[in-house]
């Protein structure tokens, strides 16, 4: 039986703690049988043991708080990987860009006729149209309105993923969303606008919230959060106004959250190289889109 002299001569393991972290190292300790005595002092809790469990107890704790860090490190929040500020610019660009060839009737073209969404013409082959159809708008109120959500939501995807990969992950949301919602949809639909890449990106962000931001410790209400807060904000954002095409809204928004899930499990790299490679491939696929379009179109008013 140790008498209270030994007691007060007992080696210091832990010092400097706060009240939580003693009590879970006075836990570690006892599941290992080894008896410990704290003391409150002016920089937080000194937790000391036998002099002859000195060194097991420090070797206890060591290997706790290692265990502890790693696991915090899984679940911490990634780091950004950019200023988000490549995909704002290339978002708005390319929606300014055609809003005025649109407008103008730009080389003759009709470009909301070559460019939007028609279901019966997308399952028949034109799937440019997916695309495209992320470009147009029908009024400056549309085009505004997407201008402002899309860059809010661009740059956050943008310092999560980097301003190219997030920039190809919204546009992949975009035209998924559209291509699956003229599947589901009547062959007589039609529909333009960029909220479809807008809530694939509010998809991508809720995906990515719930995968990889979460802290250690989070409870399981928690860690849905992000996923009522995304579902949330769809539903408020993206079901009002007459002209609104709910499915189209939907569709995206699971395309990105699925893209979301499917990026939280890769390592991707903050690399200039990678992020301007994955910006021109962007780029390429918004031009190609359009000059597929423009080429068939042509082609078919040759025929006529």
């Amino acid at each position: 039986m140790e008498s209270h002299a030994d007691i007060e001569t007992w080696p210091v393991v832990a010092h400097g703690v706060d009240e939580r972290a003693y009590a879970e190292l006075v836990l570690v300790l006892e599941a290992r049988g080894i008896p410990s005595r704290g003391t409150r002092r002016a920089g937080g809790w000194a937790l000391s043991v036998p002099a002859a469990d000195a060194e097991r107890a420090l070797r206890e704790l060591r290997a706790y708080t290692a265990e502890n860090a790693r696991a915090a490190r899984a679940q911490a929040a990634p780091p950004a990987l950019g200023a988000g500020w490549v995909g704002v610019i290339s978002f708005i660009a390319v929606l300014l860009g055609v809003a005025i060839c649109a407008h103008q009737l730009a080389f003759g073209i009709d470009w909301l006729a070559v460019g939007r969404v028609d279901a019966e013409r997308m399952l028949a082959g034109q799937w440019w149209r997916a695309v495209t159809a992320l470009t147009l708008h029908a009024d400056t109120a549309h085009l505004l309105a997407n201008v402002a959500f899309g860059a809010l939501f661009t740059f956050f995807v943008g310092r999560y993923l980097g301003g190219g990969v997030g920039w190809v992950a919204i546009l992949g949301a975009g035209a998924l969303g559209n291509a699956v919602n003229a599947w589901l949809q009547a062959p007589n639909h039609l529909s333009i606008g960029a909220s479809t890449a807008v809530f694939g990106a509010l998809g991508i962000l809720t995906a990515h919230a719930w995968r990889r931001g979460l802290p250690s410790g989070t409870t399981r209400r928690g860690r849905i959060a992000p996923i009522v807060a995304g579902i949330a904000l769809l539903a408020y954002t993206g079901t009002a106004g007459e002209n609104t095409d709910i499915g189209a809204h939907l569709m995206g928004f699971i395309a990105g959250f699925g893209i979301g899930l499917t990026v939280a499990r890769l390592k991707i790299s903050a690399a200039p190289r990678v992020q301007w490679t994955a910006a021109i491939l962007a780029w390429l696929l918004v031009a190609g889109a359009w000059a597929w379009g423009i080429a068939t179109d042509v082609a078919q008013a040759a025929q006529r």
